[in-house]
């Protein structure tokens, strides 16, 4: 889904985004093709059927590891229960539980490049996340606003151009134990 947002947004009328993040709460039901490998929009609308839209803003790389953080220590987002925001291809970054809040989120890259703090970067999300959803509060800091398609949509023309679909790679998140 958040490498269907980023192909929906990475245009520059787009919003020229770099990085999409969707959140796990706002996947509603396993994508599972028929037989022949069709996919039908109703199976699409099933796990998304929020009628969200597609929101890119920019954010710094401190910013996003600022929100990242926010998966492990904001609101009802814990070490015990955290929110693992799903990242969009090219995007990779480590976490370890065992540092202190504030401490937890390294190694954060763009297509194999470090990223850093005061670099600004386009990001992606859905317009519920935009406005802080999940206690994703560091959206909010996000400025240069741009909306965009509706999720449903863009996850439809993603699927549609790239199939067969091949399971993402594995490589994006690192855990630390």
């Amino acid at each position: 889904i958040a490498d269907a947002q980023l192909a929906a947004t990475s245009a520059s009328n787009k919003g020229g985004a770099q990085i999409a993040f969707m959140n796990p709460g706002g996947v509603r039901a396993d994508l599972v093709p028929a037989g022949d490998g069709s996919v039908t929009y109703g199976q699409i609308f099933s796990v998304q059927p929020f009628g969200n839209s597609l929101v890119v803003k920019t954010m710094t790389g401190a910013q996003i590891k600022a929100l990242l953080e926010q998966q492990f220590n904001s609101g009802s987002n814990t070490t015990s229960a955290p929110k693992v925001l799903l990242p969009s291809n090219g995007f990779s970054y480590t976490y370890n539980l065992s540092q202190p809040a504030g401490s937890r989120i390294s190694n954060m890259s763009l297509n194999g490049t470090a990223m850093t703090d005061g670099t600004s970067y386009r990001v992606t999300m859905n317009s519920f996340l935009a406005t802080g959803g999940d206690n994703f509060t560091v959206f909010n800091q996000g400025t240069d606003t741009l909306g965009g398609d509706q999720d449903v949509d863009a996850l439809e023309a993603y699927i549609k151009a790239n199939s067969p679909l091949t399971p993402p790679a594995t490589d994006r998140i690192t855990v630390v134990p």
